[in-house]
C-alpha cells in the first residue's frame, strides 16, 4: 500500500481489517527500527489483556507482526518492507524473522542471573527464541546515505527486553485506543509540557469537568502521579474522572515524544463525546503546527470526521483522508474540498 502526498493531518478511515492499525504499527516501527523494545511495545499492543494476564508470548505477538502464509505442511513468515521520502533520516527499512535456538548475549546473561529461566533439555539446554534480522538504509549528511544491518534476538520467557541505544531514533508517539484507562502513568510526560501547554491541558480538561481548578504531580511510596483539585471536592487522583479527560492527557502528554516526528492516534474518538470534539481536534491541528508534528489518525466515526472537517477549514491544505480498502490493497485519497463535498454537501457514508 503506497500513501502518496501526505499533510500534516492523516485521517485514516475504512471498514474493520482493512489495515489502518496496521499503517499506525509500520509507521512505529519505521522510525525506530533497530530497538527491540519499540518492536515488543508494538507487538503487545495488539495483545492488550497482556496488562492483566499473559494471553500470547511476546515472540508469538512479534512473528504475527509479519505476513504470514498457509502452505501444505508449516506456515512461513514473510518479510516487512517499508520505505518513505521526508524529514524522517529512514529511507527503507527490510525486516525477516525466524525461530532460533542459543543463548542470549552477556548482558543479558548477567540479567537473567539475577532471575534465571529454566532451559529446554530438548534444545541441549539452550533457550528458544525467535531472530529478526533487520536491513535499513539512513539519510546522512547531504543526500548521501547509509546501510545498517542488525540481528535482534528475543527469547522466550524472558522477563524483559533491553533497549538498545540508537543515535538515529526519530521522534514518534503513539496513543492507541484503550490506553487512556492507563493515564495515572502519564506523569513523568506531563511534567515535562510547558506551562502554555499545560495550561492548554487544564482548559481541555474543563470540557468535560468546569470544577477542575489544577492540575499537577504528587507522590506516594516515591511513585508519581496525577493530582487534580477540584472545587466540589477537593483533592483527587486521576482515577475518579471520566474516560474523555484521560484520553486527552494521553494525546497531549504524546506531544512531549512526538515533537519535530510523528503523533499516531488510533480511534481518534476513542473515550471522547462527540460535543467536544471540534474543540478538541481545532487544538490538537494548532498544537501539531506548533511543534512540528505531522499527524496519522484513525476512526469509525463519522462525528470524528466532521469534527477534523471543521477544524482543517482555516488550513485545508494541511488535512488529506485516506480511505483504505481490503480488497484491492489500495489508500484512495481524498483532499479537504472532495471530503466536504462528500461529507457537508451530499452527506454520503464514506468510511
Amino acid at each position: 500500500m503506497t500513501f502518496e502526498r501526505l499533510g500534516r493531518f492523516n485521517l485514516l478511515i475504512g471498514g474493520n481489517n482493512s489495515g489502518k492499525t496496521s499503517v499506525l504499527e509500520a509507521l512505529q516501527a519505521f522510525c525506530n527500527p533497530e530497538d527491540p523494545a519499540d518492536w515488543a511495545r508494538i507487538a503487545n499492543a495488539r495483545n492488550t489483556s497482556s496488562r492483566l494476564f499473559s494471553t500470547h508470548s511476546l515472540n508469538d505477538c512479534l512473528v504475527w507482526m509479519f505476513p504470514y502464509t498457509k502452505q501444505t505442511d508449516t506456515g512461513s513468515s514473510g518479510s516487512i518492507q517499508l520505505s518513505s521520502t521526508g524529514a524522517c533520516p529512514v529511507r527503507e527499512v527490510k525486516a525477516s524473522v525466524q525461530p532460533v535456538f542459543g543463548m542470549p548475549d552477556e548482558e543479558d546473561l548477567r540479567y537473567l542471573a539475577k532471575r534465571p529461566l529454566d532451559s529446554n533439555p530438548a534444545t541441549g539446554g539452550t533457550y528458544e527464541g525467535i531472530e529478526i534480522k533487520l536491513d535499513s538504509i539512513r539519510a546522512q549528511d547531504g543526500s548521501s546515505t547509509v546501510a545498517e544491518s542488525v540481528t535482534r534476538r528475543f527469547w522466550q520467557d524472558v522477563p524483559f527486553i533491553r533497549r538498545r541505544a540508537n543515535s538515529f531514533a526519530f521522534p514518534v508517539a503513539a496513543v492507541l485506543g484503550f490506553e487512556y484507562r492507563f493515564a495515572e502513568r502519564c506523569a513523568d510526560k506531563y511534567s515535562k509540557l510547558k506551562v502554555d501547554q499545560q495550561k492548554d491541558l487544564l482548559e481541555l480538561a474543563r470540557m468535560f469537568d468546569s470544577g477542575i481548578e489544577s492540575i499537577s504531580v504528587a507522590s506516594e511510596n516515591r511513585r508519581p502521579y496525577l493530582r487534580v483539585e477540584h472545587k466540589d471536592f477537593g483533592e483527587a487522583p486521576l482515577m475518579v474522572f471520566g474516560d474523555g479527560m484521560k484520553r486527552v492527557l494521553f494525546i497531549v502528554t504524546g506531544l512531549v515524544t512526538a515533537k519535530n516526528g510523528l503523533l499516531l492516534l488510533d480511534e481518534i474518538e476513542s473515550g471522547i463525546h462527540a460535543f467536544v470534539l471540534p474543540e478538541i481536534m481545532k487544538w490538537l491541528f494548532k498544537a501539531a503546527r506548533e511543534n512540528h508534528i505531522q499527524i496519522f489518525a484513525t476512526t469509525h466515526s463519522l462525528e470524528a470526521v466532521d469534527a477534523v472537517l471543521l477544524s482543517a477549514k482555516e488550513t485545508p491544505d494541511e488535512f488529506v483522508t485516506y480511505r483504505l480498502s481490503k480488497e484491492d490493497h489500495l489508500a484512495k485519497r481524498l483532499n479537504y474540498n472532495l471530503l466536504t463535498d462528500l461529507r457537508v454537501h451530499g452527506g454520503l457514508e464514506i468510511r
